[in-house]
């Protein structure tokens, strides 16, 4: 699977750059190619019809990533980006999507390219983030996106590590995970759209504490709908159904989550501000807040333990602000949530706090 990865990856390169130049005199809706937006990009059904010429091709790094790695070979060096999300027009309604660990619970749902100042609590499409991501933007009209990826991970090729003293791959550092993914976005009015995203994600040794061997596979689906009220205000409404089968025990597992929240953009400059009320699904552990990393180093796990379906439901409260200046020279964020019922424990609270600054020299 993972060689059929790869090869599908190199042929998409391929036929995206064979289909660039044919693209290049098109009218492409800006949007068209979000997914490697690196500043927000407002959606197509809201742009003037003069203002629809958008590049073929975009290309963005996550500004909150460390600087990437340096890998020896026997010609030099190279430097390939420890993160990346990119997109190529192929025509005026299809373009080819690709990335490296990339938190796919804001590219793949998020349409117009903005940033949210808010760490994702309750959606499932974070399962799939980190490892390699390989995708598909199709827009039949100005209104209507349809996306569809396959992304995959894995522990020896995307964090690999050493047994100390011998240099070689430490035997149990197989771990995986695979998943597909499909949604559909609406843009119902140029002030309101909805969404609906589908995952079935794999995962196999993920956790060498508990009994992965047989793996587990998780099948979810989100809903959501924004409302914009203009001046920068945005409300985010969102449902997420899912359902865990462990493979190596019945019966499976259902369970829901949902989120409400509200940002202001443009607040100072460019800048976001948020606050977001959730209920993430119990059992999902490093996703969101515990993540720390929104690009997701590790992807995250959905896995039950022994007192699953006696946890109670964990409810969270998130504030979070996001600004850049000098055209993305410095980025700066601070979130700061407050967790009810942690982790399922019945009266149990916690605080998290995260701030982060990044500068290109």
């Amino acid at each position: 699977m993972t060689r059929f990865f790869r090869v599908a990856l190199v042929a998409a390169g391929f036929a995206a750059f064979a289909g660039q130049a044919g693209a290049a005199e098109l009218r492409l809706p800006a949007s068209l190619t979000a997914f490697g937006a690196d500043k927000p990009i407002p959606s197509a059904a809201a742009l003037p019809e003069a203002a629809l010429q958008g590049p073929t091709q975009r290309f963005s790094e996550d500004v909150f990533q460390a600087a990437p790695a340096m890998l020896a070979t026997s010609f030099g060096a190279i430097a390939p980006p420890h993160n990346f999300a990119a997109s190529v027009a192929l025509s005026a309604d299809l373009a080819v999507d690709t990335g490296y660990n990339v938190n796919l619970s804001q590219r793949f749902d998020n349409y117009d390219g903005v940033q949210s100042p808010l760490i994702d609590q309750a959606g499932f499409a974070g399962l799939a983030s980190g490892g390699h991501y390989l995708g598909a933007t199709y827009m039949p009209s100005s209104d209507l996106h349809v996306r569809l990826g396959l992304s995959q991970w894995s522990d020896r090729d995307d964090r690999l590590a050493f047994a100390p003293g011998i240099g070689l791959p430490l035997p149990f550092d197989n771990a995986r995970s695979q998943s597909f993914l499909g949604g559909a976005s609406w843009d119902v009015t140029d002030w309101a759209d909805l969404s609906v995203t589908g995952i079935e994600n794999t995962e196999r040794g993920l956790d060498p504490l508990s009994n992965l061997a047989a793996g587990q596979v998780t099948t979810a689906i989100d809903m959501a709908a924004r409302l914009k009220f203009g001046n920068g205000w945005v409300t985010t409404a969102s449902y997420g159904l899912s359902q865990l089968d462990q493979r190596n025990q019945a019966p499976a597992l259902d369970t829901h989550s949902y989120a409400l929240a509200i940002a202001k953009h443009g607040l100072f400059g460019d800048d976001a501000l948020g606050f977001s009320f959730s209920r993430p699904a119990p059992g999902v552990i490093d996703n969101g807040f515990n993540a720390v990393t929104a690009s997701g180093d590790l992807p995250p796990m959905f896995i039950a333990n022994d007192r699953f379906t006696n946890q109670t439901q964990e409810t969270d409260l998130q504030l979070g602000y996001v600004t850049s200046f000098f055209d993305g020279a410095l980025a700066l964020q601070a979130n700061a949530a407050y967790q009810m019922n942690y982790q399922g424990q019945n009266g149990a609270t916690s605080v998290s706090l995260l701030s982060r600054a990044k500068i290109k020299f």
